[in-house]
């Protein structure tokens, strides 16, 4: 099969390798979409001292660097082990990329990507763990694999990973509807904030984006007004909609340096900042603002199987067509299609066609 694997920064390679065997309680797709991340584009940019730490190198790759990348991915069951029960050979499904035991108390409480029974940096679907989507083909353990709804296409659900991870921040900062919150980065992590938000009620929501092709595409949405960082004051349409006292939530989704600048501006008294996206190098921070204002600063990196759940409920229900916005990619361009107009900002979501 052909497969993608990363052996450095800047250095995708798209090669040609055997299957991998399938064992018991596996689960073997025909890989269909598989969207680019924001992790991805990180993993491929990012410079060495600003990556996390990942146990799994692979054959020629580089430490702290995945070898098998590709997380947001669906496809079709072409083979199951005998002991498989969850799925059936021709059921449609997403992978969940958190290997997890789902019995410890991190599991338990809903924070698989915390399982402490399985070392994250090697447990990840394509970020640390022998298991990348952007392949022809992968295999699973059964517990990864989520069936589509049937009223989604296959390029819809690749689309699920990444709106459960928003909607996974949203759900446990537990939002109140007279709340003002800021999200900066109008990428879908982003926006899946926004329909998060919207989802539990909150009606005054500030989305921050350079992108002006991502923002024409929230023009209109009620409740919601778009600004661009470059021209707008930002910072004094957050004081209007909150008469003064700043944002109570901010969520960070664009992984840019001034973006963490801003949300450390606007955050109100008492407020949360969450932050979603990675950043490709290490900068200076200053903690007095939020030490002073008593900001609760917290990272999110991952999401849970209700999540999964509830951005299938979004797409079903067309709250926004974000499917529409999908730009999609052919296998063997993933660095110029893909990853490049990602980086910058052309794209509001690039999805790898593999075999729809």
């Amino acid at each position: 099969m052909l497969a993608h694997r990363l052996h450095g920064q800047m250095d995708l390679r798209l090669q040609e390798e055997p299957e991998p065997d399938l064992r018991p309680g596996d689960v073997r797709l025909n890989v269909a979409y598989s969207g680019i991340c924001g992790s991805d584009v990180h993993s491929y940019y990012a410079d060495d001292d600003a990556l996390p730490r990942l146990g799994h190198e692979g054959e020629g790759a580089v430490k702290g660097r995945p070898f098998y990348v590709g997380h947001e991915t669906v496809g079709t069951v072409s083979e199951i082990a005998d002991d498989v029960t969850a799925v059936e050979v021709g059921d449609r499904v997403a992978v969940f990329p958190l290997i997890a035991c789902g019995e410890c108390r991190q599991c338990v409480d809903e924070y698989p990507v915390n399982c402490e029974r399985f070392d994250r940096g090697v447990s990840t679907v394509g970020f640390g763990a022998p298991i990348g989507g952007l392949a022809q083909s992968m295999v699973i353990p059964q517990s990864l694999a989520i069936k589509i709804p049937d009223g989604l296409s296959l390029l819809q659900g690749s689309l699920l990973e990444p709106l459960s991870v928003a909607a996974t921040a949203v759900q446990r900062s537990a939002p109140s509807p007279d709340q003002v919150a800021l999200v900066t980065g109008g990428g879908l992590v982003g926006v899946g904030v926004v329909l998060a938000l919207k989802a539990n009620g909150v009606k005054a929501i500030v989305l921050s984006e350079t992108s002006v092709a991502r923002r024409q595409n929230l023009v209109g949405v009620e409740g919601l007004t778009v600004c661009d960082p470059t021209m707008d004051d930002v910072a004094a349409t957050v004081r209007e909609q909150s008469a003064g006292a700043g944002a109570d939530l901010v969520f960070e989704c664009s992984g840019a340096p001034q973006a963490f600048d801003l949300a450390m501006k606007v955050a109100g008294k008492r407020s949360r900042i969450v932050l979603i996206a990675l950043h490709h190098h290490v900068f200076p921070l200053s903690p007095s603002r939020a030490a002073l204002n008593e900001v609760t600063v917290v990272g999110h990196n991952a999401t849970t199987k209700r999540g999964f759940v509830s951005a299938a409920d979004w797409l079903e229900r067309g709250l926004l067509p974000v499917h529409d916005w999908v730009t999609t990619i052919d296998f063997a361009r993933v660095v110029e299609d893909g990853l490049e107009p990602s980086r910058t900002g052309q794209l509001f979501k690039a999805v790898v066609e593999i075999a729809p």
